[in-house]
Order: C-alpha cells, then sequence, then structure tokens
C-alpha cells in the first residue's frame, strides 16, 4: 500500500498563481509516482476567483481538496486549518505563491525516508525582497535563535515536511497565538534542514506588509522567551539603581559643599525617561497579559465555511475539533 503526502497550502486573493501551482504540484505528484498525494488548499478569506479556481482545480483533480474559511485567519489559522485535515502518513507545509518551490517536497520525501521526521528548508538567499526587508528578516532570525536558546534555527521557513507523529501533536495542542516554526522545533523529534535559494513571487503581490512581518516577529518572540519579562526586570534594578546613586551623590554635594540640586530641567529629564521605561515594561507585560486573555476566551483560530473532497470521517474529525468551527459541508 502507497504511503500518503498530504501538502497543506494557505491561499489569499491568489488567483494569479493557482494555475502555475497547479501545473507544477501535478508534477511533483507524477515524479513520486509510488507514492499517494492529497493537495489540501486552505481558501482563506479572499475577495478575488481564488475559491471559484480552486472549485475547477478539485472537479479536474479529486486529489486537490478545498477548505474555504469565513474570514481571514491569518497564516497561522489557515495553516492550522489545513493540518486538522490532512490524513497522510507525513504532511508538508507551503506557501501557495511559489516561492516555496514545489519541487523540493522529492527532496523532503528522500529526507523523511532516512528517517528524520521534521524536514525544514533554509533560506540561504532571497530573491525579490528589497535591501531593507532582507536586513530585517536576516535579524529577526538571529534575534528568534538567541531568544529560544537555539530551539529554532536561523533562517528556517514554514516550508517543510512533518511526519505524522509529528502534526498529530501540533493538532492536539490548543494555543491561540500559535508560531508554527516555533512549535514544531520546541516539540524535538529528529530534525534537519535543507538550504534553498527563495525565488521571488511568481505573481501577485506580496500579503506580508510591515505590519504582519512585525506581528509576527512579535508572537514568535513572545511565544516563545520569558527573556522581554526578565529584560523588563533587570531595567527596573537597574533604573533603581542609578537613582539611589543620584540621591546619594547630589546628598553627598550638599552636606560636603553645600550644593543646591540643580533646576528643574535635570529633574524632568530623569522624570520624563522614567516614565518612558515604565510604560515599556508596561507594554511587555500587557503584551503576555494579552496572550493569557486569548487563551482565556477559547475562540476558534478559524471557522470553516465550505470543505471540497473530504469524507465524512475526516468532516467528523474536524467539526469536533475545539480549535475550529465548521458552517458548511460540500
Amino acid at each position: 500500500m502507497k504511503k500518503l503526502i498530504s501538502i497543506v497550502i494557505p491561499a489569499f486573493n491568489e488567483e494569479a498563481v493557482l494555475d502555475e501551482l497547479e501545473r507544477r504540484l501535478q508534477g511533483v505528484m507524477a515524479a513520486n509516482a509510488s507514492y499517494d498525494f492529497e493537495v489540501i488548499i486552505v481558501e482563506n478569506g479572499s475577495s478575488d476567483s481564488t475559491f471559484q479556481k480552486l472549485m475547477y482545480m478539485h472537479f479536474k483533480d479529486s486529489r486537490f481538496k478545498v477548505v474555504q474559511l469565513s474570514r481571514n485567519f491569518g497564516y497561522e489559522g489557515a495553516i492550522t486549518a489545513g493540518l486538522k485535515y490532512a490524513n497522510g502518513d507525513a504532511v508538508v507545509m507551503m506557501c501557495a505563491d511559489l516561492q516555496d518551490p514545489p519541487e523540493m517536497v522529492t527532496q523532503f520525501i528522500k529526507k523523511w525516508e532516512d528517517g528524520y521526521e521534521v524536514v525544514y528548508a533554509m533560506i540561504k538567499k532571497r530573491e525579490g525582497v528589497s535591501a531593507l526587508r532582507k536586513i530585517l528578516y536576516s535579524n529577526f532570525y538571529r534575534v528568534i535563535h538567541w531568544l529560544t536558546n537555539d530551539i529554532i534555527p536561523e533562517n528556517v521557513s514554514e516550508f517543510r515536511l512533518m511526519d505524522r507523529s509529528v502534526y498529530i501533536i501540533l493538532n492536539s495542542m490548543e494555543e491561540r497565538n500559535r508560531f508554527i516554526r516555533g512549535i514544531v522545533a520546541w516539540t524535538g523529534f529528529k530534525q534537519t534542514g535543507i538550504s534553498f535559494e527563495r525565488p521571488p513571487r511568481f505573481a501577485g503581490e506580496s500579503k506580508a506588509d510591515f505590519a504582519t512581518i512585525l506581528s509576527t516577529a512579535m508572537n514568535g518572540i513572545f511565544s516563545f522567551s520569558y527573556l522581554p519579562l526578565k529584560l523588563a526586570t533587570i531595567i527596573g534594578f537597574v533604573i533603581s539603581i542609578a537613582s539611589f546613586t543620584m540621591i546619594f551623590i547630589e546628598l553627598g554635594l550638599y552636606l560636603v559643599y553645600g550644593r543646591v540640586v540643580p533646576g528643574y530641567y535635570t529633574t524632568l529629564i530623569i522624570i520624563f525617561f522614567l516614565f518612558g521605561m515604565l510604560f515599556v515594561l508596561f507594554g511587555i507585560m500587557g503584551m503576555y497579559i494579552g496572550r493569557i486573555y486569548d487563551e482565556v476566551k477559547q475562540r476558534p483560530i478559524y471557522i470553516v465555511r465550505k470543505e471540497l473532497g473530504f469524507d465524512e470521517t475526516t468532516k467528523t474529525m474536524q467539526s469536533g475539533s475545539s480549535r475550529g468551527y465548521g458552517i458548511d459541508n460540500a
């Protein structure tokens, strides 16, 4: 009996790339004929004709299955939904824009057959990206690698293969604020990376603006490190020590030389500095408290509007999920 490989792909306003994505995925499936495949494309609240094109893809080739969400739940929400529907012996996560070359799936499978339970892609060069964005990406990966005590490898992407034993554990996790590449690294298992040069988008515009990138970076940092809280404590101690030192210096000058404390300018600077640091520390604590609030609300990570191509067993498993909610099955 052939092993089944599931491929999970979020798609948001990707009508311009779907034909090429279909063609290249069919080439990958043909090149790996000793395996069965299912391609689960999660339509993430698109405003263009993405869903209509996905329906046509499914009717032409039943290996292409579609999950339509009720709105855009972000990349992590769409990936979480797709993983919940996967039935493969292994699952591949990739983006629809073809910056994750589908042909690498063959290399992933070979490493998986060698005994690795997670095979991830490591970006060694980015094409079609501005110099500023390259610097931001590079620094983010260095920082998250350092903050997590080397748990998350540098320059690792979401593009990866996971054994069934790994993604089943991910499906069992109830976290709302999810940073998938961090969660996968945290689980352990036998992992390895494959370096590649990331090409530019095949067509269309990038959905990852500065705000999205910043949100992802903050999510990764606050999900996998307590260092910001530790830094807040250290900064508080340093400021307190500096304040007491200044008090003793001024008191000593007054007692020895009769010097009067200078005017309001220095005092105002100190007050503004202390209040600024205070609000920074409140902000750090607020980030963690906000994440606790999200967990307490227990809202689903995604809501499914329609499904195409899934059997009743898969639908039943999905409808019983505590992290997703289904509206309609097709």
